[in-house]
């Protein structure tokens, strides 16, 4: 436990503590929740704040970056679907509370686990979360040699593109 702590995060039923000027210095999105317009319900409060949409494993993760501006050595992508979707749910996590650098990191992480089986997962990922480079990478793997026919044939192929038919002019 981190000595001094200011405030605590509830995440699907985890305890985090943090101090808040870390969080405020490293994210704007934090500043407002904790020094801005909603600032007295939560410094004027012991209660912890609940956060929804991010798993306890990805929030703690993204803690440790904003702490440390260091990549956990412990969380490099070993190029499994559960190592995947981590990077891919850290990269959501760096968008939404504005982590510029962390979303960028994960982007070159998860560009280093491409493959056939994995580009329409985290073409999805990076169109979604709007990381123009990643997507262009994506995309020219696919262009490369014979790889859009086995990245057509592999399974989650169609739904994807059902869902996210931008991604269909694009390849």
């Amino acid at each position: 436990m981190m000595m001094s702590t200011d405030v605590s995060f509830i995440v699907n039923g985890e305890t985090f503590r943090a101090h808040r000027a870390v969080l405020a210095a490293r994210s704007p999105v934090f500043k407002a929740l904790l020094f801005g317009s909603m600032m007295e319900a939560t410094m004027t409060s012991s209660a912890p704040i609940t956060m929804h949409e991010i798993m306890p494993a990805t929030f703690s993760a993204m803690l440790r970056f904003m702490y440390t501006d260091a990549w956990p050595e412990d969380e490099e992508p070993v190029g499994n679907s559960s190592s995947i979707e981590m990077f891919q749910d850290l990269l959501a996590a760096a968008d939404r509370y504005a982590l510029d650098r962390l979303k960028l990191m994960c982007a070159r992480k998860l560009w280093d686990v491409v493959s056939v089986h994995t580009v329409v997962s985290i073409l999805v990922c990076a169109e979604t979360y709007d990381c123009p480079e990643l997507s262009k990478k994506c995309l020219d793997f696919c262009a490369r040699n014979k790889n859009f026919k086995q990245v057509a044939s592999v399974d989650g192929y169609a739904l994807s593109v059902l869902k996210f038919p931008s991604i269909t002019g694009e390849l």
